[in-house]
């Protein structure tokens, strides 16, 4: 008998944010399986709740960025200094620690009247555009580049740029080699940060980018360690809450009923705001967190050789049934539990705070300015932005 085929990543999502009916069904069989990735390579896909937790706090796994297989454009920017997502142990712990003090809740609270009067400003700039209008331009887009350019202590008239490369920076890359795009993006965007502290010597201030500094002259951390944080706190920053308004908005124009619950009583906009993050985070497909067994490793049954490929689908273990009540169904009153989309463990996204600031201020207050808000095409038209990890929508016409 011919062995059978491994399932191929990715495996993309229905009308863009629905579950992969494929994904689904693969995750019923069991909690982890071996898989083909879109670079050819085998490896493994873990699906289930409490595996994934299991890896993600495992010092068994390494990050993705140090493999010991040949280096490609996107090991090299997860292995350079400063990268989060590449330190391990007292590295990271030691890193982290610098960043953490501009992402504390205390801190994105006193941030809450500059995003609402941020958001209320874009809502008008949208009102005042011949409709149908682009929702990415004029809101889901400059909203989080504003937000993260006054925490970090940089022009917003820069955020074209910085964003321009942080899309490069975030797509999915294959090539190797020191000239490929996503390297050289980074570089570039390492030069941008680099001479935007140095401006910081001279006009310091209450931002990111003057306590990295700080951290640097007191020995703390290097200055490629404070422009390699930097630099990954503004890709971090700004990708991921761009996309996940549009997922949200689309999540709710799906869900019409939904969405009056939220209008007729607004307290849910905390729940709501969590269902979202569960059932429709960003992502392009195949989305999840790469780590590498040091050791063979055995997780629910399933033996893992060393140095394997292994996916922590986030995304897919929010359908896990052993740990949310009808999983496939949205529900902005949902009673909570805890969901992955930030991750878990050590490396559980510094920027939390901040991202769930931002998306309880769009969805707690947009369908009172606009009443009306509809998608101006058929969901199947908007072109999924397939190449970049996040994810998102090359536009997003609506009507109101």
């Amino acid at each position: 008998m011919s062995e059978q085929p491994l399932p191929m990543l990715p495996m993309w999502r229905v009308d863009h944010i629905e579950p992969s009916p494929e994904m689904l069904a693969l995750r019923a069989k069991g909690p982890i399986h071996r898989v083909r990735f879109p670079s050819g390579d085998e490896g493994w896909w873990v699906t289930g709740y409490d595996e994934a937790k299991a890896v993600l706090s495992d010092a068994a796994f390494r990050p993705s960025g140090m493999p010991p297989a040949a280096v490609t454009s996107a090991t090299v920017i997860l292995g350079s200094p400063g990268w989060l997502g590449s330190h391990e142990g007292s590295e990271h712990a030691r890193l982290r620690t610098i960043v953490a003090p501009a992402f504390s809740s205390g801190r994105v609270k006193l941030l809450a009247q500059q995003v609402e009067a941020i958001a209320a400003e874009l809502f008008e700039t949208l009102a005042a555009q011949p409709q149908p209008a682009d929702l990415r331009r004029h809101l889901s887009f400059p909203l989080p580049a504003m937000v993260i350019s006054a925490l970090m202590g940089v022009l917003y008239e820069d955020h074209a740029f910085f964003a321009g490369l942080s899309d490069k920076v975030m797509t999915h890359q294959y090539e190797s080699g020191p000239r490929s795009a996503a390297r050289l993006a980074w570089e570039e965007l390492r030069a941008y940060i680099r001479g935007k502290m140095r401006d910081k010597r001279q006009d310091p201030g209450d931002n990111l980018l003057t306590d990295l500094l700080a951290a640097v002259d007191q020995g703390k951390a290097t200055e490629e360690e404070a422009i390699g944080l930097a630099a990954g706190m503004l890709v971090a920053g700004h990708e991921t809450t761009v996309t996940q308004i549009e997922f949200g908005l689309l999540s709710m124009f799906r869900h019409p009923q939904q969405r009056e619950r939220l209008v007729g009583d607004p307290s849910l906009v905390d729940k709501a705001v969590e269902e979202i993050l569960r059932m429709y985070p960003p992502g392009a497909g195949w989305d999840g967190i790469m780590r590498y067994p040091k050791t063979d490793v055995t997780i629910a049954g399933v033996h893992i050789p060393a140095e394997s490929k292994v996916l922590v689908g986030l995304p897919a273990t929010s359908f896990d049934p052993r740990h949310f009540d009808d999983p496939e169904i949205f529900d902005v009153g949902r009673e909570e539990k805890p969901h992955l989309a930030f991750s878990y463990g050590p490396h559980y996204c510094i920027g939390v705070e901040l991202a769930r600031l931002e998306l309880r201020v769009v969805f707690g207050s947009i369908f009172q300015r606009f009443p009306a808000l509809r998608l101006a095409v058929a969901p199947e038209e908007l072109k999924l932005r397939k190449a970049i990890i996040t994810g998102g929508f090359e536009a997003f016409p609506v009507l109101w």
